[in-house]
């Protein structure tokens, strides 16, 4: 009677925790995408390819970024209305929040994970959050000469040497700050950077730092070894079979400027072009013609190939079309027709999927990247970014 009654209850809880099982996920294999429009993200299981839920009242996401703490439980992002928000990613709630600013536009993790950096247009500078409970512990007014107000700031990066690394739109130049000092000093100030940063990168290995300029015809660079000067890499040069000037429907996102060995692959600023350039030397190897003006640019896991989204008027084929460039060749090999308002190619952490949102016909596409064919479609309101957890463990994402 007692081996019966063990069995049945052996039975009872191997069927309860096999329901229990059947719930549970890791977090270092999300896609977390930002619906534009309805203050949410939806989180998404990349490896089953499934939809486990969705996080509401998250603010104004019309220029949404997101971070990841160290583990991957925890996804923070900031609303362009300055709203700072921590998301428990294993119960897919929304653990807490704070107000960063009145226009916020950027946000990066500290390398020793305890502190948030977020960037303000209004009223301007930056400011420091202790990641556990979002109090704010620090704010960096940006004040670039004497008298002048507070400039916009967009950034931050994070880099291998516990820096952070912005730039000021007003003041023309980028600040560094120490993030394991006591009072987060700005410890560097390069002024005349160049006219206007807007946006900014960092090179996988956290070695190099780039800014983009919407005034000027170069990009900055530094070696955040030696943080001894701004480098100008040129950015006017063309192809000479170039057709000229397209119309910036939207402006280049340097973010996710892709690195695929020692080439990087640039949207050409108001061009129907991808630019690559020697990251031995920063030259410019080559001048790859796209359909549109490319707003996103991002290297599939292992470096053999380039996604590149394409802007263009609504309606029009460009808006509707990723190309996937060879990074062998340096050419186009395929063109998806993803669909109206396509943006922002994701991969998953070894590549073998992309995710794409489809803003204008309210879905996210999962592709095998392989096939280049479609494997499963979600429903999803005005999605735009979409961001992968295991950027985690990334510098500068």
């Amino acid at each position: 009677m007692k081996k019966i009654l063990f069995a049945l209850v052996f039975l009872f809880l191997t069927a309860f925790d096999g329901e229990a099982v059947e719930r549970r996920y890791g977090t270092s294999a999300l896609m977390v995408v930002v619906e534009r429009e309805s203050g949410a993200v939806v989180v998404i299981d990349s490896v089953e390819h499934e939809l486990l839920g969705r996080v509401e009242g998250l603010g104004d996401l019309r220029h949404a970024t997101l971070v990841f703490s160290r583990d991957a439980r925890f996804a923070f992002t900031i609303a362009r209305d300055g709203t700072l928000s921590k998301i428990d990613l294993l119960t897919l709630t929304l653990e807490r929040q704070a107000k960063a600013g009145d226009n916020s536009i950027g946000i990066a993790i500290s390398r020793d994970n305890k502190y948030l950096m977020v960037c303000n247009y209004s009223p301007g500078g930056a400011v420091v959050f202790d990641a556990r409970d979002l109090r704010k512990v620090k704010e960096i007014p940006a004040i670039y000469k004497e008298g002048a107000a507070p400039s916009r700031t967009v950034g931050p990066l994070d880099t291998p040497e516990n820096l952070m690394i912005f730039g000021l739109m007003e003041g023309d130049s980028v600040w560094v700050v120490d993030m394991k000092a006591e009072g987060f000093p700005v410890v560097k100030k390069f002024e005349s950077a160049g006219e206007t940063p807007y946006d900014q990168l960092i090179t996988p290995d956290g070695r190099y730092y780039l800014v983009g300029f919407e005034k000027s015809d170069w990009m900055g660079l530094v070696d955040t070894w030696r943080l001894d000067r701004v480098r100008k890499i040129d950015v006017s040069e063309r192809n000479a079979a170039d057709e000229g000037a397209a119309p910036i429907h939207h402006i280049p996102h340097l973010e996710s400027w892709a690195i695929s060995g020692r080439y990087a692959f640039v949207p050409a600023f108001g061009r129907r072009r991808v630019l690559v350039y020697d990251t031995e030397d920063w030259s410019l190897k080559k001048s790859i013609p796209i359909s549109g003006t490319g707003l996103f640019v991002v290297a599939r896991p292992g470096g053999r190939e380039v996604w590149v989204d394409n802007t263009g008027a609504p309606g029009s084929a460009e808006e509707r079309t990723i190309e996937v460039i060879d990074t062998e060749t340096l050419s186009v090999k395929d063109r998806i027709d993803a669909g109206k308002g396509a943006i922002d190619p994701q991969f998953t952490a070894k590549g073998e999927s992309a995710y794409v949102s489809v803003r204008e016909e309210d879905r996210v596409v999962v592709y095998d990247t392989d096939t280049k064919k479609v494997i499963r479609e979600f429903k999803v309101r005005r999605p735009s970014g979409i961001f992968s957890s295991y950027r985690a463990g990334q510098f500068g994402l």
